[in-house]
């Protein structure tokens, strides 16, 4: 069993969600929202969730920004996969860090997130 975190980041409201913008300063981010994941990532969680929401613009499992705080300042190991049916532009997702498209690999095909090290080293 692998422990799954998410919803990253900035998912808070049901209304709309599929829709909404989330504007968020960085200072916002690492004092109010980040906490939580970054002590999941600290306890070695294996996987994180993107959200189905726009932040600062871009969508969550498409927003290079969110993934660099992730997999970069926070330090995570493992991938990022995204909500059901939240990715809109595969390219997009593959070039911002999003590592599995769920529910399936309908997009993607599985020899994409399969040679992702961390996907691998999991299995």
């Amino acid at each position: 069993m692998i422990a799954n975190v998410k919803h990253f980041a900035f998912n808070n409201q049901e209304t709309l969600r599929n829709s909404i913008n989330s504007v968020v300063d960085e200072r916002t981010m690492w004092e109010m929202y980040y906490p939580p994941f970054q002590a999941a990532v600290e306890a070695g969680v294996g996987s994180a969730m993107c959200s189905y929401n726009k932040v600062n613009g871009d969508w969550a499992c498409e927003n290079e920004f969110l993934n660099k705080d992730l997999k970069g300042k926070m330090g995570f190991k493992g991938w990022v996969m995204s909500d059901w049916w939240a990715v809109t532009s595969v390219v997009k997702g593959l070039n911002s860090g999003l590592d599995q498209e769920m529910p399936g690999a309908s997009d993607w095909g599985a020899p994409v997130w399969l040679t992702n090290a961390a996907v691998k080293d999991a299995l």
